[in-house]
């Protein structure tokens, strides 16, 4: 192996280590701040679960408010939701799209419903971390008026709602405390929900 080969596998290797860590980290926090909550998150015991030491975290994620919003990315991550938006904005026809984007917000929601819990009960309190909230959350209501926007070329907006009026409704009954509650009450996974999502919505557009 020639020695630029060799100073190439010893990067990769570092850089697996690095994400290895990473990853400890974020799955210590986000076990922790189930169990205990943001106010009470103790980086001494994430570092102890991970296996590493608190200046770790430091650098790793610069602050407790920097891990929350790297345990926040990595739900986004393990649930692939963007690729899954991505799929549903690939459909040719609006009514179809918007109905795999419904799905595909139910389902987002059934990855991780307890950390859901916490982050959106964290961020009514918790200006920071409304930030780290927040920010998601526009997000998913740019999606959701992207495909209003579709619906609403298709001439699907019902009444005189316009574009904003609708995606905002929807965006709200799609919104992860509407569905957590309708799945706790009728005792469904998250992903079992779009059916009644979709027909609650069968108010604001029209789909078939």
């Amino acid at each position: 192996m020639s020695e630029k080969d060799s100073r190439g596998a010893a990067a990769g290797l570092r850089a697996a280590g690095v994400a290895r860590t990473r990853s400890a980290i974020v799955t210590a926090a986000r076990k922790h701040l189930i169990e205990v909550g943001y106010h009470r998150l103790s980086l001494e015991q994430v570092a102890a679960d991970a296996g590493i030491t608190r200046v770790t975290i430091y650098r790793q994620f610069t602050s407790k408010l920097g891990l929350l919003d790297a345990v926040a990315d990595d739900l986004a991550q393990r649930s692939q939701v963007v690729r899954g938006m991505e799929t549903a904005a690939a459909m040719a026809d609006p009514a179809a799209a918007f109905r795999a984007m419904v799905s595909e917000m139910c389902r987002f929601w059934g990855t991780d419903p307890d950390l859901f819990r916490r982050l959106i009960g964290l961020a009514a309190v918790d200006p920071e971390a409304d930030q780290v909230v927040g920010s998601r959350e526009q997000w998913r209501y740019d999606q959701v008026a992207a495909f209003v926007r579709r619906l609403a070329d298709d001439g699907r907006l019902r009444g005189d709602a316009d574009v904003d009026r609708s995606a905002t409704a929807i965006g709200a009954v799609t919104g992860f405390v509407p569905c957590d509650e309708m799945a706790v009450r009728l005792k469904l996974r998250h992903d079992q929900l779009d059916g009644l999502v979709i027909t609650l919505l069968n108010g604001v557009v029209r789909l078939n």
